[in-house]
């Protein structure tokens, strides 16, 4: 007599179980022998087996049966079968169990071999009110689905719950659309063993939540403001920096052209960068199709050449005793669709030096008649 799996039970002949397996049993010659498989907590006694031999139909499936008359030699195994079949994660955080008699099909209506635990990394956004509690799971095969419910036990981390919720309130529930609300799963929790348990139905997307703590001691985080402007990515042209050369201590202005090449209004950041460390930033709006002169001031007291940068232009200035040049240094000069910008600046600097000597012109030649009666009266 020998069983299988070991552990799954025991066999008594004749009232007798032996310490082991196989065992070996001395009969009388057309005697009668009664055979009874007892399973072990957890396991149910599926059938017998005779090896070499067969056993009468009738008793194949009885977990007791008597053999009369016996006038030869039987090898028997008795084989048990866990009460459940149980599918644990690689991390050991979730199980599914699945009782026997359960029938647990795949989506292409197979018989379930395999269960895979996938964790959603990019978690959906948990209805208004709750926190999730660690990583969801997604349940593979898709579209598994059982005759009857089967239990899906999470086991979370106590010092993932918010502070002021207790586990009792913890809610395991599926994640796949909370657009449609938060669906309503029948669950108990163990709290000495730190474990959810669910009953389900069907493979899905299934995650653990905690209601959000709004107490005074860990208010709600504000909403941030929208910005009515449209961020754009604006482009930067002809870095100025003036003097090049200065005292300890001097101001040094730098300045750039920052175009709006969009259609709409919008707004973009400024950053001004020392050294490769951040100065200041200047949050700039602008109009489609307009630019703006943004200009920077700074003072360094330490002799030594200092590199500047302005959204990706760069260009750099020199502080040293004695310093009293007041050339400005460009950057190179703007090349494509970035010139324009600079051009129309350099046109509308003439015409504001232009006009004025051109009117004064005109005013005195009224007054004092061509150049040719000024040489005539001369």
């Amino acid at each position: 007599m020998d069983i299988s799996p070991s552990g799954g039970g025991t066999v008594e002949i004749n009232g007798d179980a032996p310490p082991e397996y196989p065992a070996y049993f001395s009969v009388g010659s057309r005697t009668t022998v009664k055979i009874e498989a007892i399973p072990e907590d957890g396991y149910r006694f599926v059938n017998y087996v005779a090896v070499e031999q067969s056993l009468p139909e009738k008793i194949i499936f009885d977990h007791m049966f008597s053999v009369e008359d016996v006038i030869r030699n039987w090898s028997i195994i008795a084989y048990f079968a866990p009460d459940s079949v149980e599918y644990i994660s690689r991390d050991g955080m979730l199980s599914v169990t699945i009782p026997y008699g359960v029938t647990a099909l795949d989506g292409e209506g197979n018989p379930l071999t395999e269960v895979e635990f996938a964790v959603i990394k990019n978690a959906p956004d948990p209805p208004e009110g709750y926190d999730l509690i660690g990583l969801p799971y997604q349940l593979e095969p898709s579209g598994t689905t059982f005759d009857r419910p089967v239990m899906l036990t999470w086991r979370y981390d106590a010092d993932d719950i918010p502070r002021g919720i207790t586990e009792e309130e913890l809610i395991i529930t599926r994640c796949d659309n909370f657009g449609d609300g938060l669906p309503d799963l029948d669950f108990e929790i163990d709290v000495a063993n730190d474990t959810i348990s669910a009953y389900i139905e069907h493979f899905s997307c299934f995650t653990v939540l905690a209601l959000a703590d709004l107490s005074p001691d860990n208010p709600a985080a504000p909403s941030l403001p929208v910005s009515p402007v449209t961020p754009v990515a604006f482009t930067s042209s002809s870095l100025s920096v003036t003097p090049p050369e200065v005292r300890p201590g001097a101001a040094v202005t730098i300045s750039a052209l920052l175009t709006n090449p969009g259609e709409t209004e919008g707004s973009d950041t400024v950053t001004l960068k020392i050294n490769g460390i951040v100065a200041e930033t200047r949050e700039v709006s602008l109009a489609g199709k307009a630019f703006q002169m943004v200009t920077f001031t700074t003072s360094q007291s330490a002799a030594g050449t200092y590199e500047v940068e302005v959204n990706g232009l760069t260009g750099s200035f020199t502080v040293n005793e004695g310093a009293s040049s007041a050339v400005t240094a460009f950057s190179s000069p703007p090349t494509g669709q970035n010139r324009w910008p600079t051009i129309a600046v350099i046109i509308a600097i003439a015409a504001a030096i232009s006009i004025p000597l051109g009117i004064r012109w005109w005013r005195r030649r009224s007054d004092l008649g061509s150049l040719g009666d000024y040489i005539s009266m001369r």
